[in-house]
């Protein structure tokens, strides 16, 4: 997902890019609510008839699987913030605030495209300066990423 605010008279703005987030956070502990229900159903159905090892086996389960629910909801929830001014280019990545930050000088670095592998492929997209290249929207699929070329596009002043 691509949230762009550009001023096209400056080539000025930022842009957020955001991984295509499937379920909400009440979603998943709505789904894992529900499957801890029905293996406590389960587990106190067997433990009453004499197999109470099913129990714990299903709350390690149900354990592992939250853990996993966890992880995923992180890693949907990150997010790149592009920040293009008039003489700074700044990369912000993050959850819920920027963990790393690079800064670039605007007449010193390029975005770059490079084409797909694949035809199924997306491009890869990043920024370049001084012989060091950074990746930009790795988690995007090939529309965001089409959409990401664009809003590029946009904030790069066009040659005089």
């Amino acid at each position: 997902m691509i949230d762009a605010k550009i001023d096209d008279s400056s080539h000025t703005g930022q842009i957020v890019l955001k991984p295509n987030a499937s379920f909400s956070w009440k979603s998943n502990l709505f789904l894992l609510y529900t499957l801890m229900a029905i293996s406590l159903v389960v587990g106190l159905g067997f433990a009453i008839m004499g197999a109470w090892m099913i129990l714990p086996y299903s709350i390690l389960e149900l354990s592992v699987l939250a853990v996993c629910i966890y992880i995923c909801v992180q890693k949907c929830n990150r997010q790149e913030v592009i920040t293009v001014k008039e003489h700074e280019v700044l990369v912000e990545k993050g959850i819920r605030e920027p963990s790393e930050s690079w800064n670039y000088h605007r007449l010193w670095a390029k975005f770059v495209v490079k084409p797909a592998k694949h035809p199924w492929d997306a491009q890869m997209v990043s920024i370049a300066s001084h012989g060091k290249e950074l990746e930009l929207g790795s988690f995007l699929n090939r529309e965001d990423k089409i959409q990401l070329i664009a809003n590029l596009k946009r904030v790069v002043p066009p040659a005089r």
